[in-house]
């Protein structure tokens, strides 16, 4: 009979150990998630802030004419642009 009561003794420790067992690593596997998507909450963060400040200089009429002027190649009306081709350059 005392025999019974030890072995039932060692299961009962043996399931909570288990349990104990799982839940810690449930809990590290959760921490180590947790800092992956802190990371990458300010990584979007970030591109929220960049895209904001691209946002405000919407409004920016230089920037926008230096954009037009230097990206696209516009320029004013009655306004002749010229482009300059260095030797070499043609061939590309």
């Amino acid at each position: 009979m005392k025999r019974w009561g030890l072995v039932l003794i060692l299961i009962g420790v043996a399931i909570i150990l288990g349990v104990f067992i799982s839940r810690v690593l449930t809990i590290r596997h959760l921490r180590a998630e947790l800092i992956r998507l802190e990371a990458e909450k300010a990584k979007i963060q970030q591109e929220i802030e960049r895209l904001s400040a691209r946002l405000r200089e919407k409004d920016n009429l230089k920037l926008i004419e230096y954009l037009a002027r230097k990206e696209l190649g516009m320029g004013k009306p009655g306004e002749e642009i010229y482009i300059i081709i260095e030797d070499g350059e043609a061939e590309r």
